[in-house]
């Protein structure tokens, strides 16, 4: 008897662990195409050959790249994470989350307004590997907002901006999902002189790093102090990341060569 209780019990363990599924869950940025979709297709290709980096079954979230990413409706960021995540992270299945630029924005923005943690809400989400991460907005939306009078730039541009998206949720609330930041430092002549530090030629690295106030920077780690101003009025500033936020263990603080398209290569991190 006790042989036959132990065979039962090593054949349903055996089936719950061929039962168990984990996916990767791609979330795209900022587009001029509508990427719309809920399956497995990469709808218009926003990845590329990038998503070919990340071995395993992958379902991506797609939907207007022109739109806000904090709002729901057809096409639109919020209503599509809220689909996919339901069917592909719950029960039997987990899922491991890559969002790319304003994507980022969009699912730290769906984890802070769950009301409670992910776990709590049956989720089964073991990370978020942020590459390039514009949550913290981009001073290129800014300066655009400002130059124009508020007049250019889609909704999705209008999000961006830097007051905007720091004052548009806690971004200390992830839900109690652990948030890996992949910042590049290949910049561009002529967008890196309006972004601060270190950036990607999109975003700086106060936002894809995931630090709670704006500066230039040029490492991404925990807590960064430096000093800032004009002499003799300079001061010692000091940052950190979000609770919650972290630089992927796979990197060092000085971040990667790479531009924001680029980044996209490392979703594996």
């Amino acid at each position: 008897m006790k042989k036959i209780i132990l065979a039962a019990t090593a054949f349903l363990f055996l089936a719950a662990g061929i039962s168990a599924q984990t996916h990767t869950v791609f979330i795209h940025g900022k587009s001029g195409s509508n990427h719309n979709g809920t399956g497995t297709t990469d709808v218009n290709n926003y990845w590329g050959s990038s998503k070919n980096t990340v071995s395993g079954s992958k379902y991506f979230v797609g939907y207007n790249g022109t739109t806000d990413p904090r709002t729901y409706g057809s096409a639109r960021a919020q209503t599509n994470i809220t689909t996919v995540l339901t069917q592909r992270c719950k029960g039997t299945q987990s899922c491991k989350i890559v969002c790319h630029s304003a994507g980022c924005y969009a699912i730290e923005y769906w984890l802070s307004n769950l009301g409670s943690t992910a776990a709590s809400k049956g989720f089964k989400i073991t990370k978020v590997t942020a590459l390039a991460a514009a949550s913290g907005g981009s001073e290129l939306a800014s300066a655009l907002n400002g130059i124009t009078f508020g007049f250019a730039g889609n909704a999705m541009d209008k999000a961006l901006i830097v007051s905007t998206a720091r004052s548009s949720f806690n971004h200390n609330n992830t839900g109690g999902v652990r948030i890996d930041h992949v910042p590049g430092y290949k910049g561009m002549f002529g967008a890196s002189a309006i972004l601060p530090g270190e950036d990607d030629y999109a975003v700086a690295y106060h936002s894809a790093c995931g630090y709670n106030r704006t500066g230039g920077l040029s490492k991404c780690q925990g807590s960064l102090t430096q000093s800032e101003g004009i002499w003799p009025f300079r001061k010692s500033v000091t940052y950190k990341q979000y609770s919650g936020h972290y630089r992927a263990p796979s990197i060092g603080s000085a971040g990667l060569y790479q531009n924001h398209s680029e980044v996209k290569t490392s979703g594996w991190r």
